[in-house]
């Protein structure tokens, strides 16, 4: 089955005027939403966009219990008045947002802000009786005209994604990184110029890497290695891509460490090697990387790089559905219904062909004949007590998938 990304149900940005002139008020030329998790989504005000940028007024977060996305969604906006809307209805959820561009104030579930204050909010409990909004402060709310805004900010503002998650500041990779500024501002750099189709541009992004690189930046050394293995601004060379995803992996640098596995597995700039595939998913595994745990599983179950054990198959597996790894949940719900690997329990088998159903929209309609046909199957072995159980144990998957899934967007 095709890997894919879960729920997909609403994501919408409408630009309807020029740029601001500089000088302006920030008045409203678009809105926007997009799901995140199972628990997650957010909504947005913008006010400028081009073909290098799109920069918003307001970002909002929204959080919920395990499931409440699932529901169908209704999303309306008005921006060529004062306020600005956005009226939301996730199932039975009523969202309102509002923006006037006179005072610059925010509305939220019918309370003003002070845009100067804070251009990012999180409501939590948004499914709840007793919602509370949280305002976040100001952040840059400028993206490429390719970025997902909402999962951009995550990825790049570490006080953010900790207010958001939970989690302590500390915990989010760009806390992690050692390096100069010297060598930040040149991989930065480096990742403004790459996304440009003029190959002198690109050229230039790869030295840019490469001086970082050579100076021990793991992120550089990751990033030199992708041009050598796209060849952008220079010649494709496999094996040099490898030796410089080594120098990164080696550093545990995530990506790279995959990278690797997968070179090694397929014998791209190397010869085949599956017992240094498995060992270096293992270290990708090891930072919750879903795909490297779902190739793990498969390693185990086909005996690539060590002897086949449908047990130890079905355990990485399951740490891959948990991350969010539609195939792997697949894999575990099949497994469940057959007894491969696993004491047979379709009760258990349907709880995860819930989790899928709630990301029917994702996937092409071959995956999802065979996704519906497996429910049609293990349904008439169930009850309807059995249904409800399953459907419980689906809310909590969701939860943990959810979970997973705003920890990652840290990484990507």
């Amino acid at each position: 089955m095709a890997r894919m990304v879960s729920l997909s149900f609403f994501c919408f940005l409408s630009l309807a005027a020029l740029p601001q002139a500089h000088g302006e008020r920030l008045r409203s030329i678009g809105a926007g939403a997009h799901p995140l998790s199972f628990t997650d989504a957010s909504a947005w005000f913008a006010h400028q966009a081009n073909q290098n940028s799109k920069v918003l007024t307001v970002l909002f977060y929204f959080q919920g219990s395990p499931g409440w996305l699932t529901e169908k969604t209704e999303f309306n906006w008005q921006i060529n008045q004062n306020p600005a809307t956005i009226d939301m209805t996730v199932g039975t959820v009523p969202i309102h947002l509002k923006y006037w561009q006179d005072t610059d104030e925010v509305e939220v579930l019918g309370k003003k802000y002070s845009r100067s204050a804070s251009n990012v909010f999180l409501i939590a409990r948004i499914d709840s009786r007793t919602p509370g909004v949280f305002s976040l402060g100001n952040h840059g709310l400028s993206f490429k005209p390719d970025e997902i805004p909402p999962v951009a900010l995550l990825r790049r503002d570490p006080d953010v994604w900790a207010s958001v998650t939970g989690h302590p500041r500390s915990d989010h990779p760009l806390s992690k990184l050692t390096g100069s500024v010297q060598l930040r501002a040149w991989d930065s750099e480096g990742l403004r110029l790459v996304e440009s189709s003029q190959p002198e541009h690109q050229r230039k992004a790869c030295e840019l890497f490469r001086r970082a690189a050579d100076k021990g930046y793991a992120p550089a050394q990751y990033r030199i290695g992708y041009c050598y293995e796209s060849g952008i601004g220079g010649q494709q060379n496999f094996a040099t891509a490898n030796e410089w995803y080594a120098k990164a992996g080696e550093q545990g640098y995530v990506d790279a460490q995959y990278k690797l596995g997968h070179s090694y597995r397929t014998g791209r700039g190397t010869a085949i090697d599956l017992v240094a595939a498995l060992n270096w998913y293992k270290k990708a595994a090891t930072s919750g990387d879903k795909q490297a745990l779902y190739n793990i599983g498969w390693m185990y179950a086909t005996g690539q790089g060590t002897r086949a054990d449908q047990v130890e198959a079905y355990r990485w597996f399951l740490d891959a559905a948990k991350r969010g790894e539609a195939g792997a949940q697949f894999e575990i719900a099949r497994r469940l219904n057959e007894g491969d690997g696993v004491r047979k329990d379709p009760i258990l088998a349907y709880s995860w062909l819930v989790v899928l159903k709630a990301q029917q929209s994702s996937f092409p309609p071959d995956d999802w004949q065979q996704i519906e046909k497996m429910m049609a199957s293990v349904e008439r072995q169930l009850e309807s007590t059995a249904k409800k159980s399953a459907a419980e144990m689906a809310v909590g998957w969701m939860g943990l998938i959810a979970q997973a899934e705003m920890e990652g967007y840290a990484n990507q």
